[in-house]
């Protein structure tokens, strides 16, 4: 189902920030509220796993030095091994809660005073990403497996299709199932080792969370345990219902249907709890581009409403909601990557207390004007006090490095890269954000093929260019500071190889990180759940491959060709249906041992996939028998294609051409009203023109290209190799005098 569009809903819930804490960096869904304790007037715990392998529990309590609150550590465990916590969970009720993490292979939990109660290594093959505890029995999932142990002992093992991303649980007779959120776009009940049911959903699943309150609107029936919220890699929000008989999905945020295309970052965590107490449901989101949003379904609408938005700048990797700081009024806790704690409160401005009374907001109370003096010149002295020792320790690590000849090297944490390479199939582009859990100082972009780096709103850097040959080498330099750098890359099909970026941040002495993105062939094709009818499919070319191949040697084959396609394929034989963003042709693959068959719309398309198949197999010393069945109608079908595409690229250069000229005109006479009303209309509508032009800019260039590309594929099917002057002749006819009949003769005579 698609979420209708909700672009007109307006803010309604007025939240206030207070910073709580600071620890280190953080992997998702490490922080938790521990539950509401039974004895009125307490307020909630925070548990916090960190990178550093420590867990720390600690709750706001009234300063008895200073007016309002401050934070009390309850327990800090050592770090007892040299893995990071990678997941905190809880179990139990209020006063009897235990709370669980995982390290590593290692599961340890302890009870609400830090006393530890169980130590359990799982022996598992991968480290524990994601874990969910109910009574005695661990799920737990790494990478790629999944397992249930009872009672400390295995009972359950599961290789998924694709990476698990994040796991939860819903109630299911006779015992609880784990529903995994998995990177090739499914949701899988899981028990034991049995996928019970999946459900299919328009993006990379991220995470995952057992809806914990029963929201009103569409697919919102059911068993509460049995409802679950969901977050895609592509920012896509929305619930699915357990009913016993299957998985069936719900209503859908879409951000490009809600009008916010900048602002569509993937979902890291969700929960849903009732932060206004109104007896209604509020989802909350934590996405990977820093913004924390409340959606609001206490209406009677079918679709939920933004009612909060904030944007922290970096990763939001867990999100709760509770009792902190005032036991009248709910807040949503939310931790970063970079290890910040900080809540946004529901609590009106006029509700704070006094000092004295527990409970009061963080900082509330009334201050004589000469306690505020004193307050201030504390804090004044205490942040002389730690710049001062930041340059003691400085100078103390430059002497270090200078006496071992430069051989101490930045700290490992501070250079700890996160980052995301996904496909966004809104633009037919690529993202690429880094982030780091200290300020950035710059990155360096090299790639040995040629790509498009499009503008992104939310990335303030200054970017340089310079000559790479056929590549592309620039530098972006971090004026403001910043922990995320967000970057937009169009490719080009047929153009393949890697990106490179690298990393330096605001510390000293420098220090760098690299990573290495692939930039595949078919780099703009994104894979559909399932093929379309056979009726509706278009006139196909096919290609046909036979060899001594394996299963597993094609199928790495075509995931190095195409994205998305599974890490591991279960079955016999792996069917994949792939749509090109751009032009929207269509690629059919059936492949299996020792034979492989793809269908397509486009010439081009199989012809790519030609080339870098017997390329994959030349360098494994595979022999390849290759038939390529060109359907000569899918030229003219597809060139009828882009030809609304191309119509509407030149006309949008021609109206920004044509306002250039209407404003210089209206600049000089100082006025516009004189204007035809087809000139007049176009003034008015220059914003979303331009806006267009500039979220888009070299699609032109790159749908001249696609048509280039096939007319020299069909000269290669035919054996004869395209003149230099046809092709300029048709680069010369697109860019000067197109017209599709002008376009489809082209390709007749010269074909």
């Amino acid at each position: 189902p698609t979420a209708a569009s909700r672009a007109g809903a307006t803010m309604e819930l007025a939240l206030t920030r207070h910073d709580l804490l600071q620890v280190s960096t953080l992997s998702r869904g490490c922080m938790r509220l521990l539950p509401r304790p039974a004895k009125a007037g307490e307020l909630q715990k925070i548990a916090v796993g960190d990178d550093t392998g420590s867990l720390q529990v600690f709750g706001l309590v009234t300063s008895a030095k200073r007016s309002g609150m401050e934070v009390e550590r309850v327990f800090q465990t050592p770090s007892a091994s040299k893995a990071a916590i990678s997941r905190l969970e809880l179990s139990g009720e209020a006063g009897s809660e235990r709370i669980y993490y995982a390290a590593g292979t290692l599961v340890r939990g302890c009870n609400r005073k830090g006393k530890e109660v169980l130590k359990f290594a799982t022996d598992v093959t991968e480290p524990i990403r994601s874990m969910c505890v109910e009574g005695e029995t661990i799920h737990a999932a790494g990478e790629f497996v999944y397992n249930e142990f009872v009672a400390c002992k295995e009972s359950g093992f599961l290789m998924a299709n694709d990476r698990i991303n994040d796991m939860t649980l819903v109630a299911a007779a006779p015992q609880p199932a784990a529903v995994l959120a998995c990177q090739d776009r499914c949701l899988r009940v899981v028990r034991g080792s049995k996928v019970l049911f999946q459900l299919q959903v328009d993006g990379p699943a991220t995470a995952v969370a057992r809806c914990s309150r029963a929201p009103s609107g569409a697919g919102a029936s059911g068993d509460i345990d049995q409802q679950v919220l969901y977050g895609t890699e592509n920012g896509l929000v929305g619930l699915a219902v357990y009913d016993g008989a299957g998985l069936k999905g719900g209503w859908v945020i879409d951000p490009v249907d809600e009008g916010r295309r900048g602002k569509s970052g993937g979902g890291l965590c969700v929960r849903a709890a009732d932060l206004t107490k109104s007896g209604g449901c509020n989802i909350l989101v934590g996405r990977d581009d820093g913004l924390v949003e409340v959606w609001s379904l206490e209406g009677e609408g079918d679709a939920p409403q933004l009612v909060f938005e904030r944007n922290l700048h970096e990763s939001v990797v867990a999100i709760d909601c509770g009792a902190v700081s005032n036991t009248a009024f709910d807040e949503v806790v939310v931790a970063t990557y970079s290890g910040k704690i900080l809540s946004f409160s529901s609590a009106p401005s006029s509700s704070t207390s006094s000092a004295s009374a527990p409970g009061a907001a963080v900082g509330a109370g009334a201050h004589p004007a000469g306690a505020e003096a004193q307050q201030l010149e504390k804090l004044a002295a205490e942040i002389d006090a730690l710049q001062a020792k930041a340059e003691r320790e400085r100078a103390l690590h430059a002497r270090k490095a200078e006496a071992s000849n430069g051989a101490v090297g930045g700290s490992a944490a501070a250079v700890k890269l996160q980052d995301k390479w996904a496909l966004a199939s809104a633009d037919a582009c690529y993202t690429l954000s880094l982030e780091l859990a200290v300020p950035l100082e710059g990155v360096l972009l090299q790639s040995d093929v040629p790509v498009t780096l499009l503008e992104a709103d939310s990335n303030l850097a200054i970017v340089s260019r310079a000559p790479a040959g056929q590549g592309v080498l620039a530098a972006y330099r971090c004026q403001e500071v910043t922990n995320r750098l967000e970057l937009r890359v169009r490719t080009s099909e047929g153009r393949y190889g890697q990106l490179q970026a690298f990393v330096w941040p605001r510390i000293s002495p420098k220090a760098c990180v690299a990573a290495t993105y692939a930039i595949k062939p078919l780099s703009l094709h994104e894979r559909l759940h399932e093929p379309p009818p056979t009726a509706e499919r278009p006139v196909m070319s096919s290609l046909r491959i036979s060899g001594t191949f394996t299963l597993g040697e094609i199928h790495s084959w075509v995931s190095a060709c195409l994205p998305g396609v599974p890490a591991r394929l279960q079955g016999e034989r792996g069917e994949f249906a792939f749509r090109n963003l751009l032009v929207g042709t269509l690629l059919l693959c059936d492949y299996g041992p020792g034979d492989a068959a793809f269908a397509s719309d486009s010439l081009t398309t199989l012809a790519i996939a030609k080339e870098a198949l017997a390329k994959e197999a030349t360098a494994r010393k595979v022999q390849l028998k290759i038939a390529l069945d060109a359907n000569e109608e899918t030229v003219p079908a597809l060139l009828e294609r882009v030809d609304p595409l191309l119509r509407h690229q030149h006309s949008l250069h021609h109206k920004v051409l044509l306002l250039d000229s209407l404003r210089e005109v209206a600049t000089q006479e100082g006025e516009s009203t004189f204007f035809a009303p087809e000139y007049a209309a176009l003034l008015g509508d220059e914003a979303a023109v331009r806006r267009e032009l500039k979220e888009h800019p070299a699609r032109l260039e790159l749908l001249h290209q696609v048509v280039t590309d096939l007319f020299v594929d069909q000269q290669k099917v035919r054996a004869c190799a395209p003149s230099p002057g046809a092709v300029s002749g048709l680069q010369r006819l697109l860019a000067e005098a197109y017209s599709l009949p002008a376009l489809l003769a082209f390709f007749r005579e010269r074909g």
